[in-house]
């Protein structure tokens, strides 16, 4: 385990070397090239990140057809059913739900 004297000297030292880089890019102008560089990798930042976003799209986009298939499969299901039933008992009328009462008990 290093000593506490050890860890700030490593420290002085990581410090030190940040001092001379900050002073020697102080002194030394960017480059005409440093502004276009920026851009550029912001240009590639944002073409990423449109990636990602077009990729989440589909994977969204399917996901929901997806659902909407299930339920149209459903309802086709369910018709195809309620056809078969009025084929089976007539064309009856369907019958009313019986109308619930809340707190039923007796009074």
């Amino acid at each position: 385990m290093a000593t506490l004297n050890q860890i700030l000297a490593e420290q002085a030292k990581l410090i030190g070397e940040a001092k001379s880089s900050l002073e020697a890019a102080h002194k030394k102008p960017p480059t005409q090239g440093a502004p276009i560089a920026a851009r550029e990798a912001t240009v590639a930042e944002l073409k990423a990140r449109v990636a990602n976003l077009t990729d989440a799209k589909a994977t969204f986009v399917k996901q929901v057809d997806q659902q909407l298939a299930t339920y149209q499969a459903e309802i086709t299901a369910l018709e195809k059913l309620i056809e078969e039933d009025k084929k089976r008992f007539g064309d009856q009328p369907t019958p009313p739900r019986p109308v619930r009462r809340k707190g039923g008990g007796d009074k």
